[in-house]
């Protein structure tokens, strides 16, 4: 089923583009494939240099706007005022609210994503006479992660009546204070995340709101339908990829790599990734004289990371929980491993069981325990009958569960409802409340919660 309609649908982002966010640039690809008409709201050029082929067929257009305040504080200041002039009363609903959530977080953040939203709002998505702006005719909003993307969508819809929704994912689940991601929730056309344990979280901070609705990320699964190349005499390929952030366990990994390697048995190690942890985990290698048998190699475009899953034999994943609740939700290459049809071990948190089934199609263990994730690892290189059979269900249960484009329908289906209801839907009545003072003096006669990222 395709789109007629030719309404467009801001996509905001934090950064555009993204290597590490392959399911974002999947998810554009799918709906523009579906009829949509998306016009790209990145509040960030990473200035990556290496970028996915894909991205050449994104039809979408980009707006950028200025994810750094003092260097555009001026330009802050004169959007903000044209719209203050233009409509005072909304203005200064909007505005007080942001500024007594920053007084209360004792953090600039919500106030900078107010000055965002309004100059997003004021010079482009209002339609400026002297033509200096491009103007974006949005007829709805949809952000992606629940903390900053989703407030200037929230504060966006707030200013101009627009609806909005938001997809949600991990650490901006986790780490965000209860109240205001409630009121992203409430306020909000629908919300999508990529979990079954994302979504019952979000039910329990919103008060079980019906507006909440999963759908996993996915793969275009005939892009990883080659087969993989198999030398049985060779010594064993294990490949992990993630950023090198606490919560992918790295240093365990590595500690479980050097338990096999106690027991006698070879293998060949290559780790894809970057971030702020590169110097303790090469430096972790050295210690336990491991850089003959392990490397580290720097994020690539998904074409080249194919290649990599082609001669893996084992794919090893050790995510945990940090004590701040940052988590992963379904790391996407435990995705794309299983649909290469290669065994993986990773660890029972968050959203993993609802894809790695213990003993079915891959094996789970404890999280931060090295020592389980080396038996884990162990059985399968021992066995290679078991790592074939594993293998194959796990690519089974990605094509039942995890292709792409049926989840992607799903969200067209709610982005549908959203173009089709824009005059009863709650954003707008949450507008009008807003504007009356309703909704602002309800929440901060509440008490006051432990300060998150907005």
């Amino acid at each position: 089923m395709t789109n007629t309609s030719d309404k467009t649908i801001g996509f905001i982002l934090k950064g555009y583009p993204r290597l590490s966010e392959t399911f974002i640039l999947n998810e554009i690809l799918l709906l523009e494939r579906l009829g949509f008409k998306l016009h790209i709201i990145a509040m960030r050029n990473p200035g990556e240099t290496a970028v996915h082929e894909n991205l050449k067929r994104v039809r979408a257009q980009v707006t950028y706007i200025p994810d750094y305040f003092w260097p555009f504080f001026f330009a802050f200041i004169k959007a903000n005022m044209r719209l203050w002039w233009r409509k005072p009363g909304v203005y200064w609903s909007a505005f007080s609210f942001a500024l007594l959530r920053s007084l209360r977080q004792f953090s600039s953040s919500t106030i900078k994503r107010f000055a965002q939203a309004a100059y997003l709002v004021e010079n482009h998505l209002h339609n400026q006479r002297d033509g200096r702006f491009e103007h974006i005719d949005v007829a709805h909003l949809h952000a992606h992660f629940s903390h900053g993307p989703t407030t200037v969508a929230f504060f966006a819809s707030w200013l101009t009546g627009t609806t909005y929704s938001f997809s949600a994912h991990a650490k901006d689940i986790y780490l965000q204070e209860h109240d205001f991601l409630r009121d992203k929730i409430a306020h909000a056309r629908f919300v999508v995340t990529c979990t079954e344990f994302n979504k019952n979280y979000l039910q329990k901070v919103s008060g079980n709101a019906a507006s909440i609705f999963r759908c996993y990320h996915g793969l275009h699964l005939e892009a990883f339908s080659a087969p993989r190349k198999n030398h049985p005499n060779a010594v064993p390929n294990i490949l992990s990829i993630g950023r090198f952030v606490p919560k992918k366990g790295f240093p365990v990994l590595l500690h479980a790599l050097h338990e096999l390697r106690q027991q006698g048995l070879q293998f060949h190690c290559r780790i894809v990734g970057s971030g702020p942890m590169k110097d303790e985990l090469l430096q972790l290698l050295s210690t336990l004289q491991m850089r003959d048998c392990v490397e580290l190699l720097a994020p690539m475009p998904q074409e080249k990371l194919l290649e990599h899953y082609r001669a893996a034999d084992l794919f090893a994943l050790a995510c945990e929980v940090q004590e701040d609740g940052d988590r992963d939700g379904i790391p996407n290459v435990l995705v794309e491993a299983m649909a290469m049809g290669i065994p993986v071990v990773s660890t029972a948190i968050s959203g993993i069981p609802e894809l790695v089934e213990e003993g079915v199609n891959g094996f789970l263990v404890p999280e931060k325990n090295s020592e389980a994730l080396a038996a884990a690892m162990s059985k399968l290189l021992r066995r290679p009958e078991l790592a074939l059979r594993l293998g194959l269900a796990g690519r089974a249960k990605v094509e039942s569960e995890f292709d792409a484009l049926r989840n992607v329908e799903r969200i067209g289906e709610l982005l549908r409802g959203a173009q089709a209801s824009e005059a009863a839907s709650p954003s707008l009545r949450a507008h009008k409340e807003r504007v009356n003072g309703v909704a602002f003096k309800h929440r901060f006669e509440m008490a006051p919660s432990s300060a998150g990222n907005s």
